[in-house]
């Protein structure tokens, strides 16, 4: 299943929330804003995002 991401992306904290292709939340948190921290809070939950939208 494709999943779509929004990010926001101020200094310290990226929230972050995933939706499938129906618009169903699937996953919603925070990491450090830095690229090792998104990497891992997607691999922490085995996802794999098809597009990243970002504010």
């Amino acid at each position: 299943m494709k999943h779509s991401v929004g990010l926001d992306v101020p200094l310290k904290e990226i929230s972050i929330c995933v939706v499938d292709n129906d618009g169903q939340t699937i996953a919603l948190g925070t990491c450090p804003a830095d690229p090792e921290g998104v990497a891992g809070w997607f691999r922490n939950r085995s996802l794999t995002p098809h597009r990243l939208f970002s504010s």
